[in-house]
């Protein structure tokens, strides 16, 4: 049970890293391209909007309502997902994930890189509904504020405890955006709108790593048969 258990973590783990990264990749690039937007960090878009309004910047108010509500668009349609496609959810969530990179990629390299770019804030708002629900990845993927706080509270509540560097965990969840986010920025500064297609790339090997419930089912799966081939070897032969 405690190999499944660690298994299973792993498998979180891993996923939220790769994930935290890739919102962290297409944070950066939509930073560039909207000019100091986001289509990951609806805080700083909140704070745009507010002040934007008081000081009569309407454009750029409607960006920052437009990215928050595409975002909320996201994490609507990820919740959905999660709720009724059942045992499924998890591929169909990251092909989602995928399906939306391809088409931001395709209208930044087609047509608009700003309208390309708004794309990935519905990107966000999927990402960040994958590890929401029975996980043990405790944060908020683009939330990284959070991670912040966190890291800090378990950082002072294990001191001169027997795990003193457990906060390190959390922190790496931020290291993993910000590795993201500055792989992002210089994919596009040597790339332009062509640093989607990583993004793309990224988000093709997410669909490939396995879920919590996968990683579940497998184990249980292989527990399942190691007892029926313990108790098949154990029982006494029949006498004839």
């Amino acid at each position: 049970m405690t190999r499944t258990m660690a298994r299973v973590r792993s498998s979180d783990v891993l996923l939220g890293v790769w994930l935290l990264a890739l919102g962290g990749f297409v944070d950066a690039i939509a930073f560039v391209v909207l000019q100091g937007s986001f289509v990951a960090f609806m805080s700083g878009n909140t704070t745009i909007l507010g002040s934007s309004t008081a000081t009569g910047q309407w454009s750029l108010a409607g960006l920052s309502a437009l990215l928050i509500c595409l975002f909320f668009t996201g994490c609507l349609t990820g919740a959905a997902i999660v709720r009724w496609i059942g045992s499924a959810a998890h591929r169909v969530l990251m092909a989602s994930v995928t399906l939306m990179t391809l088409a931001g990629a395709i209208v930044a390299n087609t047509t608009s890189t700003w309208l390309g770019t708004l794309l990935l804030a519905v990107v966000g708002g999927l990402t960040n509904s994958a590890l929401a629900t029975n996980s043990d990845v405790h944060v908020g993927l683009t939330y990284v504020t959070g991670t912040l706080v966190k890291a800090a509270h378990q950082l002072v509540a294990d001191i001169r405890t027997t795990h003193p560097w457990s906060w390190l965990a959390t922190i790496g969840y931020w290291f993993a955006f910000a590795v993201g986010a500055t792989l992002g920025g210089l994919s596009f500064h040597r790339l332009g709108p062509a640093a989607l297609w990583v993004a793309l790339g990224l988000a093709v090997v997410a669909c490939t790593l396995p879920s919590r419930a996968e990683v579940t089912e497998t184990s249980i799966r292989a527990s399942a048969d190691d007892a029926s081939s313990s108790t098949s070897t154990s029982e006494p032969p029949q006498q004839p």
